[in-house]
């Protein structure tokens, strides 16, 4: 099924639990885009280079329950409804072929993002009417967010034109497929759990598309039921800025930030305040342990970074403790 593998199985859960308000459906759905040529062949043409550098791997899982949550059980969104469809006279644009040396490699055309946009208008409005239908009452398009396959930037921007939203609406999108490029079916649930728990002022719907071979496209229409203790991304770069000026060793930023976002995927029930402090400690005790490391090795220990970069001043003029820019990455071959 390809990209849109992941709502597709939300959806098959949907249809599943409808039918037992007991039913507890796990979805897993896993991509190992490397097992298929992520390495280069000896006559590499554009095609290539791009999927070799946009896919990778990736799993991602959900729960899908019917009414009757247990005591202790929390709903983040309503599946209100799914819809599937086929795009006719696209089959060309996607294309796996198995070659004579048992690679298999992937063809994308490049109208591939051109078809999608132009049949999603038509998808979106048959998804909501759907919905309609059953009795919810979505708000039109523009007040939804968009959690959409990370298919790269031109199929962003294409989905983005045909739904008239904005770059903010699909700010999940954006910011997985930024981190972590192209993961096929499991940027499905990995966008929906970003948009979940990361994105500030999320709205009360949440509108899925996904796109796959065929070409098929792959939409779900959810309604949020219950708000998760957020970590927002302004308070997220907020505690990783303090942490590392509170550290002797100036962790990176970025560091502190994936850690903040590990330990807050582990422990759904801790507040962000718990989970700071958490982290915090963690990176103080590491420092304890390496401090210790040092003295036992015969090390004299030293909180002077010879390697700090110019200090900064604040506002009020203080100069911060341990601060440091954040480098721009290196380039190569360009001006």
């Amino acid at each position: 099924m390809g990209c849109l593998t992941g709502y597709r199985l939300l959806n098959i859960g949907r249809q599943i639990a409808k039918g037992n308000p007991n039913a507890r459906v796990l979805v897993v759905e896993g991509d190992l885009r490397s097992a298929i040529g992520n390495s280069l062949p000896d006559h590499a043409g554009r095609a290539d280079i791009v999927a070799a550098s946009l896919f990778r791997d990736a799993a991602s899982a959900a729960v899908v329950s019917g009414e009757k949550l247990a005591e202790g059980e929390r709903a983040c969104y309503e599946l209100i409804c799914g819809k599937s469809r086929i795009v006719e006279g696209t089959e060309h644009l996607v294309d796996y072929r198995e070659l004579d040396c048992g690679e298999v490699r992937l063809y994308l055309h490049k109208e591939l993002p051109n078809a999608v946009g132009h049949a999603e208008p038509a998808f979106i409005k048959a998804l909501i009417a759907e919905a309609r239908a059953s009795k919810a009452d979505p708000p039109e398009v523009t007040e939804m967010d968009i959690a959409c396959h990370t298919g790269g930037p031109r199929v962003l921007h294409e989905v983005a034109k045909a739904a008239d939203a904005t770059d903010e609406q699909l700010a999940a999108s954006w910011a997985v497929m930024k981190a972590h490029g192209n993961l096929s079916g499991a940027s499905n649930l990995s966008v929906l759990d970003y948009q979940n728990r990361v994105v500030e002022n999320g709205r009360q719907w949440v509108l899925c598309l996904a796109m796959g071979p065929g070409v098929c496209i792959e939409g779900l229409l959810l309604q949020r039921v219950s708000s998760p203790p957020r970590i927002t991304e302004s308070l997220l770069r907020l505690v990783a800025r303090f942490v590392s000026r509170a550290s002797d060793t100036c962790p990176e930023e970025e560091a502190i930030e994936q850690r903040v976002l590990r330990r807050q995927r582990r422990s759904k029930s801790e507040s962000a305040a718990s989970i700071f402090e958490a982290v915090l400690a963690d990176v103080e005790e590491e420092e304890e342990e390496e401090q210790e490391q040092e003295e036992a090795d015969g090390i004299a220990t030293s909180h002077t970074n010879d390697t700090l970069l110019p200090q900064k001043e604040d506002e009020e003029g203080k100069e911060s403790a341990c601060w440091r820019p954040k480098r721009p990455s290196p380039t190569h071959g360009g001006a």
